[in-house]
C-alpha cells in the first residue's frame, strides 16, 4: 500500500522490477532513468544487499502537484545479476505497490521463467498477498529484434498470468520499456486514495484515456491525471466478486467491491482455514 504523508502532502509508492538474471532488469532501470528529467529524479544508486546488488532511484511523474496539493513520488527497485540469496528478493518485494515481471519469451527460457514466477508467488504469499491482488505487468523483454507473438501467448498462458497487462520490449534499443512502466504506474495510482484530514476529499484518477507516457519529452505536459471528488453521505454498496475468490494453501481470499460516494474501492478479506 502506498505511503501517504498528510503532513508533507506526499504519496510514496514502491515499484519493483523482478525477474531472473539476464532478463534485462538493470538495463531497463538505466534506460528509464536516462529518459526522466534530471529535475524530477533522484540519484540512481547501487548498494550491496548481502552478497547481492540492489539498484534503485526515485522520481516524480508530474511536475505540478495534484489538485489538493499532494505530490507523487515513485521509488523503483531491482536486484541486478544473479541473486544468490532468495531472502534478498523477499525483502526487496516487501511493501511493493506494483511489480514489473521481466521475462524472456523464448521457449528455451521457459523453465527459468516459470521458476521465477513461482518464487514470486511464494515471496508475496509470505506477506499475505497474492500476485492477483498486486498491480503487475508482465514484460517480455528481448535483446534481439523483437518477440515472437506466438511464444508470448504460449508463455503467458503457461504462467497462468492472463489477468496481467502484457508488454513487449527490446532492451537493445529501449523500445517498450517506458510503456511498461507507464502502464504499471497507472495501475498503482488508480489504487491510491488519499483522505485529506480537513475536508475528507479523495483523489481518484482520470479515465485511462488521459494516461501520460513516462518519458522526458512528455513531462512538460500540464494535464494532470487526477481529479478531486468529494464524498457523499449515501450508503455504501458492497458486491461480492465470487468469481475471483481464491483458495491457496489453507488461505481463502474474498474480494469485495465497495462503492460509496461515487468511489469504488477493492477490499480483500483473508481467512485462514485449518484443515483437520
Amino acid at each position: 500500500m502506498a505511503i501517504v504523508n498528510h503532513a508533507k502532502k506526499e504519496i510514496n509508492a514502491k515499484i519493483v522490477y523482478y525477474g531472473p538474471a539476464g532478463s534485462g532488469k538493470s538495463t531497463a532501470l538505466t534506460y528509464i532513468y536516462s529518459r526522466i528529467k534530471p529535475s524530477l529524479r533522484g540519484d540512481l544508486k547501487s548498494v550491496p544487499a548481502g552478497a547481492d546488488n540492489l539498484q534503485f532511484f526515485d522520481f516524480s511523474p508530474f511536475e505540478t502537484p495534484l489538485p489538493n496539493g499532494y505530490h507523487v513520488r515513485l521509488h523503483v527497485y531491482t536486484l541486478s545479476g544473479i541473486v544468490t540469496n532468495p531472502a534478498t528478493w523477499k525483502m526487496t518485494l516487501k511493501g511493493a505497490d506494483g511489480i514489473i515481471i521481466m521475462a524472456n519469451p523464448a521457449t528455451d527460457h521457459a523453465a527459468e521463467t516459470r521458476e521465477s514466477v513461482s518464487q514470486l508467488r511464494d515471496f508475496l504469499s509470505a506477506y499475505g498477498v497474492g500476485l492477483h491482488e498486486t498491480p503487475a505487468v508482465l514484460q517480455f523483454n528481448s535483446f534481439t529484434s523483437g518477440n515472437n507473438p506466438a511464444e508470448v501467448t504460449a508463455t503467458t498462458a503457461s504462467l497462468d498470468l492472463s489477468q496481467l497487462s502484457v508488454c513487449s520490449s527490446n532492451a537493445a534499443n529501449g523500445e517498450g520499456l517506458l510503456e511498461a512502466l507507464t502502464t504499471l504506474s497507472r495501475q498503482v495510482l488508480d489504487r491510491v486514495t488519499v483522505m485529506s484530514e480537513p475536508s475528507e476529499t479523495s483523489i481518484v484518477p482520470y479515465p485511462s484515456s488521459e494516461t501520460e507516457t513516462i518519458a522526458a519529452d512528455r513531462f512538460d505536459k500540464s494535464a494532470d491525471p487526477h481529479q478531486v471528488m468529494p464524498h457523499t453521505v449515501d450508503s455504501p454498496q458492497v458486491a461480492l466478486l465470487s468469481q475471483e475468490v481464491v483458495y491457496e494453501g489453507g488461505t481463502v481470499r474474498i474480494p469485495l467491491d465497495i462503492t460509496h460516494g461515487g468511489l469504488l474501492r477493492r477490499l480483500i478479506i483473508t481467512v485462514n482455514v485449518e484443515l483437520e
